[in-house]
């Protein structure tokens, strides 16, 4: 008798034993199928809100820029100067001087000479010797070449007259402060991180799901009069 009342004991414990393991380790699944339920949400939701569409903004303030500059600028410029020149030095020369000009004569010949005559059909040298008067125009028309260097030294103004287009290689960074003011439609290529604060409570309806029941949560009542008991679920 004491051998079974010892075997009754330790049968009995061994069910309770697996019985506390089963109750913490076993859980009830109960399907739900077009089920309505109804949510509060006790914090705010985080989620990622994608804008499809450009948002116009209201912009005013200013704005820090750095603008690279890489052009090339063509400046047409009209300006008389009158810069100072100082020269001091031999120049060359080649040129050729055209010379046209009546050249006028008037002076006395002298002449101390012998001419040879014929008298009778004999030839005669006779001398000869006075003095001719000279007056006459002699045309000049010739060029003179003229090769030489020529010092040349001088100290003044000059007047000059600068017409050109100058062409001004412009490579720069220009850091600027500009004030913008206006309405901008600005696309919004990325996700947007949203806090969402649900204050009411939200009429859910689940259309395919399982809910899980820990049987660690459950608890067993004693309910007086007719009732049957039940088995409460504490979430």
């Amino acid at each position: 008798m004491l051998v079974v009342f010892v075997f009754i004991i330790i049968a009995n414990l061994c069910g309770v034993l697996i019985a506390i393991w089963v109750f913490k380790h076993f859980n009830i699944y109960i399907p739900l199928k077009n089920q309505a339920v109804a949510i509060d949400l006790q914090e705010p939701l985080q989620v990622k809100v994608k804008v499809q569409d450009a948002l116009n903004v209201d912009v005013k303030g200013r704005v820090n820029a750095s603008i690279p500059i890489d052009e090339k600028l063509n400046i047409p410029l009209t300006q008389t100067l009158t810069p100072r020149v100082y020269f001091d030095n031999m120049v060359p020369i080649s040129t050729t001087i055209p010379v046209k000009e009546t050249l006028k004569v008037e002076q006395n010949l002298p002449i101390d000479t012998k001419v040879q005559v014929r008298v009778l059909g004999r030839d005669i040298t006779l001398p000869l010797k006075g003095t001719i008067p000279l007056k006459l125009d002699v045309p000049i028309d010739i060029n003179v070449p003229l090769e030489q260097k020529v010092h040349l030294k001088f100290d003044a103004p000059v007047r000059t007259v600068l017409k050109e287009n100058l062409h001004i290689p412009l490579k720069a960074r220009l850091d600027t402060n500009i004030p913008i003011e206006g309405n901008l439609n600005v696309p919004v290529k990325t996700a947007l991180n949203a806090s969402v604060d649900v204050k009411n409570t939200l009429p859910v309806k689940i259309a395919n799901g399982e809910l899980k029941i820990p049987l660690s949560t459950m608890r067993l009542n004693r309910v007086l009069g007719s009732e049957t008991p039940q088995k409460t679920a504490d979430q």
